[in-house]
């Protein structure tokens, strides 16, 4: 493993312009405000672009219009150094790859199946007839369930579980404590109490998607519980069954979403977000932190509040919110100034 790069290197790899020394070599990364001559950091626009000038990191990757002064650390021009930050990182910490087999402490059933460079770690447990494909690795202490399907290149973590009717795509990653296709909350009233609906369907899993540590996604009642290619779902989530879930979504941390809702292409939830069933948000729109969601969201509109409503409207009744002392006070000035006129 290489613990440096020059910086006409790294520039390469983003499709960067230097200025500067292309020479110098950096040996880690760090954010702007920590790094030193030894890093490699990234700024977004001049409110950051001071860090660089007053610590004269090794290398910076800016943006290609953005005016800075930094004699002493040479400058790569990207359109988006954030991205191209992210892509750079991984040189300086990779993965760590392990060596593909099963270990001894592993527990597979009859007819399990097994690709072509299977990483299987201690304790895991496959049930009958589950099928990993190429390269994947099973994170210790995870259970797979019998039928389940996971595809090539995935990472499962520690402690995950994938229960019957799992079905992921390639290159999904799972982080530690992911539990999918568990049974959803349904319920039917009975005359002795609630009766509890089986749930027979299946969870699916697209490609390059990623989801959170202790993560929770049903399956279906019936049909599919499904999670579109690409999209990013954080920590402590849950997904109730029968939901859809878009490509290329953002779902942020202690978002909550019920049954049978449906989250279109692109859609973002911000953190802690609820979603009442039966419901949709269209494709493109934005959810704010912490809002209330009791119906549908048109298609690329943003909105906050509860309960949530478009943005600029949820600001006004905030505003208006706010305000309501002093407007009980003026009101009670009124009062007694009409009372004492009569």
């Amino acid at each position: 493993m290489r613990s440096t790069f020059t910086v006409q290197e790294l520039a390469e790899r983003v499709a960067g312009r230097v200025e500067g020394d292309p020479a110098r070599r950096v040996a880690g990364v760090a954010p702007a405000a920590a790094a030193g001559p030894e890093h490699l950091t990234f700024v977004v626009n001049e409110r950051y672009a001071r860090h660089v000038t007053e610590r004269l990191p090794g290398a910076a990757l800016v943006p290609e219009d953005l005016t800075i002064e930094a004699d002493g650390c040479s400058l790569i021009r990207v359109q988006n150094p954030e991205l191209a930050f992210s892509q750079l990182v991984a040189l300086f910490a990779p993965e760590p790859e392990p060596e593909p087999g099963v270990h001894p402490t592993a527990v597979l059933a009859r007819g399990v199946s097994l690709g072509e460079g299977v990483t299987i770690a201690p304790h895991v447990v496959l049930e009958v007839d589950a099928r990993i494909g190429d390269r994947t690795r099973i994170g210790p202490g995870t259970f797979v369930g019998p039928g389940v399907v996971v595809g090539r290149d995935c990472r499962v973590g520690p402690g995950c579980s994938l229960m019957a009717g799992t079905v992921l795509g390639d290159r999904v990653c799972l982080h530690t404590g992911a539990r999918i296709a568990v049974d959803g909350f349904g319920y039917a009233a009975g005359p002795a109490g609630p009766v509890k609906i089986p749930q027979v369907g299946r969870c699916v899993i697209g490609d390059d998607v990623e989801i959170g540590a202790n993560t929770t996604i049903d399956r279906g009642s019936l049909g599919d519980t499904t999670v579109g290619a690409g999209t990013k779902i954080d920590n402590l989530v849950h997904i109730g069954h029968n939901c859809r879930i878009g490509r290329n979504c953002f779902i942020v941390a202690q978002v909550g979403i019920a049954g049978s809702s449906v989250v279109e292409d692109g859609a973002r939830l911000a953190g802690q977000v609820g979603l009442a069933g039966h419901l949709t948000v269209g494709s493109g729109a934005s959810v704010g932190a912490q809002s209330g969601v009791m119906t549908d969201i048109p298609p690329g509109e943003t909105w906050s509040g509860y309960p949530a409503r478009p943005h600029r409207s949820w600001l006004r009744s905030t505003s208006i919110f706010y305000r309501l002392p002093e407007l009980a006070r003026r009101l009670e000035a009124l009062e007694r100034h009409t009372e004492d006129d009569e």
